[in-house]
Formats: C-alpha cells, sequence, structure tokens
C-alpha cells in the first residue's frame, strides 16, 4: 500500500458508513417531531441541523449532532417584548425532552444546549431566535445572554470551497477533525476547523489528500484565530501542537519525495495513530517475496507494486518496516 493509497484509507476509516447516516437520519426526524409537537408547549417553528452533521465533516466515532430548535419569538416574549432567559428556556426544553419515553434519563443540559445521549452518538439541541435579515440568536457561555450565530452563511461558504477544490475538501477536515480531537483534546472548535481550512484552500489548491491536510497544518498558524478558544492557554496549546505536526508531515513529504515511503508511512503513523493503516501481514509477505524474486517495482505514482514502474534490485526480503 502506497503513502497515498495509506492516507486514503485513513479518509476512509474516520468517515461515518451509510447505515450510520440513516440512523442518525431517523433519529433526527424523531426528535425534531418531539420538539414540534403542539402539546410540548415549546412552540417551535422549525428545526434545522446544523454543524459537521449539515457540512458533511462529522467523524467516527459519532459524537456530537447538532440541531436547531427555532422558537416562536411571539410565543416566547415577555410583556415588554424582551427574549426569554436563556436558563430558562433551555431548562423548559431539558423537562420535557426528559418525560418522553424515547428520551427518558438520557437528557442532561450541556452549556449551551440540551444534549439528548442515544446509544453511539449525541444530539445537542440549540434553541434560537431568529433575527431579522438572516442569523439567529443562541445562548451565550454565560447562559445569562444571547449572541448571534449564522450557520447558514459557514455551511455555504464551506460547500462553494468544496466544490472549487472538486469535491475534496472535507475529506482533508475530517482528518483534522480526528487529529484535533484524539491528540489535540478537541481544543479547537470543530466550525473553527473549517473555517481555517475554507481561509486556507479559497486560495490553495491541492492535488491530493496528503498534500490537502499538509498545507492545513502549514498554514493554520497564520488563519487560527484566538477569539475561538476558551482560553488563550487552548489557543497556545493549539498552536504548538499543530506547528509539531506541519514540521513532522514536512519531514515525511521529504522522505516521499525521496521515494523512501517507509519512512514517510512511519511518521504518518505516529501522528494519526490507530487509523492510519499499516502494512498487513500479507501485504509484508508477497512484498517480501517480490523482493526476493526480483519483481518489485517503483513508481512516483504508485509507489511500490509488482506491476508498475521500475525494477528494483533483488534483496533478502522484508522485515518489519524495512527492506534489508
Amino acid at each position: 500500500m502506497t503513502l497515498l493509497e495509506s492516507i486514503k484509507k485513513l479518509v476512509d476509516n474516520v468517515t461515518i458508513t451509510d447505515r450510520q447516516e440513516e440512523n442518525i437520519k431517523n433519529s433526527l426526524s424523531n426528535l425534531a417531531s418531539h420538539l414540534k409537537d403542539k402539546e410540548s408547549n415549546l412552540n417551535v417553528k422549525e428545526c434545522f441541523t446544523n454543524g459537521s452533521w449539515e457540512r458533511d465533516t462529522i467523524i467516527r466515532p459519532l459524537n456530537d449532532v447538532d440541531l436547531f430548535a427555532v422558537l416562536d419569538f411571539e410565543k416566547w416574549k415577555d410583556e415588554y417584548g424582551n427574549k426569554p432567559n436563556p436558563q430558562s428556556v433551555l431548562t423548559k426544553i431539558k423537562n420535557y425532552l426528559n418525560e418522553q419515553n424515547d428520551y427518558k434519563d438520557k437528557v442532561n443540559q450541556n452549556r449551551p444546549c440540551v444534549t439528548v445521549h442515544l446509544s453511539d452518538k449525541d444530539f445537542d439541541v440549540l434553541p434560537s431566535f431568529e433575527i431579522a435579515g438572516g442569523g439567529y440568536y443562541i445562548p451565550n457561555y454565560d447562559l445569562k445572554t444571547w449572541t448571534t450565530s449564522y450557520p447558514k452563511s459557514l455551511t455555504k461558504d464551506l460547500d462553494d470551497t468544496h466544490k472549487l477544490r472538486n469535491y475534496n475538501l472535507k475529506q482533508v477536515i475530517r482528518v483534522v477533525k480526528y487529529w484535533n480531537r484524539d491528540f489535540n483534546g478537541k481544543t479547537i472548535p470543530s466550525y473553527h476547523v473549517e473555517e481555517i481550512a475554507i481561509n486556507i484552500f479559497k486560495l490553495n489548491n491541492f492535488t491530493n489528500f496528503e498534500e490537502g491536510i499538509r498545507k492545513w497544518f502549514e498554514n493554520v498558524e497564520y488563519n487560527m484565530q484566538s477569539n475561538k478558544f476558551k482560553s488563550n492557554d487552548e489557543y497556545e496549546s493549539s498552536l504548538k501542537k499543530a506547528k509539531k505536526v506541519k514540521d513532522k508531515l514536512n519531514e515525511a513529504y521529504k522522505f516521499y519525495t525521496d521515494k523512501n515511503e517507509v519512512e514517510a508511512k512511519k511518521i504518518w503513523k505516529d501522528i494519526f495513530g490507530k487509523e492510519f493503516p499499516t502494512v498487513d501481514e500479507e501485504e509484508a509477505k508477497n512484498i517480501s517475496k517480490s523482493l526476493t524474486e526480483g519483481t518489485l517495482k517503483y513508481s512516483s505514482a504508485a509507489g511500490i507494486s509488482t506491476t508498475v514502474g521500475n525494477s528494483l534490485s533483488a534483496s533478502k526480503g522484508f522485515y518489519g518496516d524495512e527492506i534489508l
């Protein structure tokens, strides 16, 4: 398996399956029906998905799926025409969902939203009010005030840039999100990973996933915004870790261009861990046999192969990750 093939497998390993997608759709439909039920007295006008699920950058194992619950302001405003206290809205939604048989004892408040825990996934319900002219008011982290959000504009920007880059950008984002979650403590907000990618790839093209992932890390420090983080310490820590990955990926690229894919793959494995595939035992045996017989070939496009490229000199065989 070549480096580029291994990276493609990494992309596949972190992407949700069709079956998982169908299960999420069914769960979302059921949850939205409960929220919009007139007997709930929640006065929800509409529900729409947002976040990684809506923008097709969600990764597995599944975690949060965001659902905006758009409230009818006329039914929620007080006598002076003011929006209600965000905490009171969240409490009302949480209590109602906890009373439903489908969600009993599976609901809690996870600021600034209500989270429903279902088997292997969580659904975050975010109450909101429409803003005239576009956008939504959503609960602020202090749970006392409302802040503005423009979720649909981010979705459009990402879709446009994804199309501009031959529909390969979202795959790059999934890999970065996987690294951010499993190796960076998920300190970079998920949406900010996407914003950074949009800023980078509106201007920069890439020819394969190796180049796309490497370019994200090469340019992240110029696009990462400290005000998107919960604290400056998290911002500094994330920036430091991302720079280390940048250096490692550039080192791997040097090995790759020197036709030393074994060492390049070792570095990628070190960065991305268990989801980055290693050479399986059967593949190692085949490579070893071909190398011994002098039938192993190499090309810049296909890497190590038994059919394509220039022949390599016969050797003792393949041991571990090294050709002897």
